[in-house]
């Protein structure tokens, strides 16, 4: 039996709210199973994450990266809840976040740099479950 949102999920992660050209992401079938799909919820995340990526990382050529335009479009539209708390709608938080972010200087982000902006969204997300103040230190 499926998890709590686990058909959602895996709703998700095969059939992305767009098309774009790089193809969605999938687990290869353990061995073990004769099913084809993700073995676990947190794979399924993971998958629905980076096709999330793919889906505004530049269509064009071979380029696999987020601009700042790029990343700001990604979290207006997946990261509402995000953005509308600790005063993060102010002017300059996109430019400083991704200032943050691109640790190599070159103007875009890779995934693993923008695994750090996910990072802020997972702990954002969390602090949620439990209640906890969104805008002040971290208390794990």
């Amino acid at each position: 039996m499926p998890l709590p949102g686990q058909q959602r999920l895996q709703r998700m992660a095969t059939h992305p709210p767009s098309t774009h050209q790089h193809p969605p992401v999938t687990h290869p079938k353990a061995p073990s199973t004769s099913d084809s799909l993700p073995h676990c919820t947190l794979e399924l995340a993971l998958e629905i994450i980076v096709n999330i990526y793919h889906q505004f990382a530049p269509r064009e050529g071979k380029d696999d990266f987020l601009s700042l335009k790029d990343m700001t479009e990604l979290l207006k539209s997946q990261a509402p809840t995000f953005l509308a708390a600790c005063n993060r709608n102010r002017p300059n938080y996109m430019k400083e976040l991704f200032k943050k972010a691109d640790v190599d200087k070159t103007g875009q982000l890779t995934f693993e740099e923008f695994t750090k902006v996910f990072a802020l969204l997972a702990d954002d997300t969390h602090r949620l479950s439990h209640g906890e103040d969104r805008c002040g230190p971290d208390h794990d």
